[in-house]
């Protein structure tokens, strides 16, 4: 028998019996990483869950997803990407009391692990041996009124729908969630959630309060412009700080830099350069990376933190990094890792 151990460099092979059984070690990059929730401190804090695009890459970045932290709790998700699950399992984070679920637009890699992480906080209630009836509260984009070419059908559902397509009762799609979470806690939890449309019309937005908690949380949404897909930028304050995130926009006109005024922390979708892909459709959804110095350096932003990183952005981040400071923002620069903690107010 052939046993491979690895730990700390160190190899041992012991031979018996002529049959060769391998076993490996955890991987001791991932043993000796430290549990990014050990990371979160102070007042405000955000974990990168996926920092990725659409596309399934070697370089194995989960697609969007953020964790916001109040006094080391968390409490908001923003996008769910495809990743999110594993992600939040390699955390080390605990989300029973998980109670704010804000989702930019409808697209796949920002939703996708949507019910597997609801189903999550379930499950963590059920380990923590405590029971959940307080509802889940999601909030996205209302419907927008461009339908499908020769039909009156818009594009895009609202949020309300697009949630009750999943789980209401008795057509949602995943409404077996109703009974399953009474059932693993034998009767303590019921399942609920409540959705929340906000408003998606890009022209004469303005920055709008949608969440205001006793304990002085507030999330605040604004419109922006994603071609014809319905979408939102968030901003979360709380005791005097605050991040901004983009979701997916092409930033034209004058909503990003609105909203991320005097902001801490500004997550901002990193998926184009000007010269590539050459298909404009890309250039009407996403901001080139001068457009996002442009933002940064009008909004007076802390910290820039470039992320939705794809295949197009990821070889040049270099030069995508170069380009906006060639248009003056001064700024912080940082590239989102997936795990990776921003402690407002920390340098790390």
């Amino acid at each position: 028998m052939h046993i491979l151990i690895a730990r700390g460099g160190v190899l041992a092979l012991l031979v018996m019996m002529g049959i060769s059984f391998v076993a490996i070690a955890d991987d001791d990059r991932d043993e000796a990483m430290e549990l990014a929730m050990k990371k979160v401190k102070g007042e405000l804090s955000v974990m990168v869950l996926g920092s990725g695009g659409p596309v399934a890459t070697s370089a194995g970045r989960a697609s969007a997803d953020y964790m916001i932290f109040t006094d080391g709790k968390p409490r908001v998700l923003m996008d769910l990407g495809g990743g999110t699950c594993k992600s939040l399992a390699q955390s080390g984070v605990n989300i029973h009391d998980m109670e704010y679920i804000l989702l930019s637009h409808l697209h796949a890699d920002h939703t996708g692990d949507l019910t597997s992480v609801i189903k999550t906080i379930y499950f963590h209630n059920n380990r923590a041996g405590t029971s959940r009836t307080n509802p889940i509260h999601i909030y996205g984009p209302r419907k927008n009124g461009a339908p499908f070419p020769g039909t009156t059908i818009p594009q895009y559902p609202s949020t309300t729908t697009y949630a009750h397509d999943h789980y209401a009762m008795p057509s949602g799609s995943e409404r077996y969630l109703n009974i399953f979470a009474t059932a693993i806690s034998q009767g303590a939890s019921k399942f609920s959630y409540m959705v929340h449309d906000l408003n998606s019309s890009v022209a004469g937005a303005t920055v709008e309060t949608v969440l205001s908690t006793n304990d002085g949380l507030v999330v605040k949404a604004m419109e922006v412009d994603h071609g014809p897909v319905p979408a939102v930028a968030f901003r979360i304050e709380y005791k005097g700080h605050s991040v901004v995130y983009s979701g997916d926009t092409g930033s034209r006109g004058p909503n990003m830099v609105s909203i991320s005024q005097d902001a801490d922390l500004l997550i901002y979708d990193t998926a184009i350069m000007a010269d590539e892909p050459a298909n404009p459709v890309f250039h009407v959804l996403h901001t080139e990376p001068a457009r996002i110095g442009e933002v940064a350096l009008a909004a007076n932003v802390k910290k820039l933190l470039l992320s939705h990183i794809t295949p197009v952005t990821d070889p040049r981040i270099k030069e995508v990094k170069s380009i906006i400071r060639q248009v003056g923002y001064t700024g912080k620069l940082k590239v989102a890792k997936d795990l990776k903690v921003y402690s407002l107010g920390d340098d790390d």
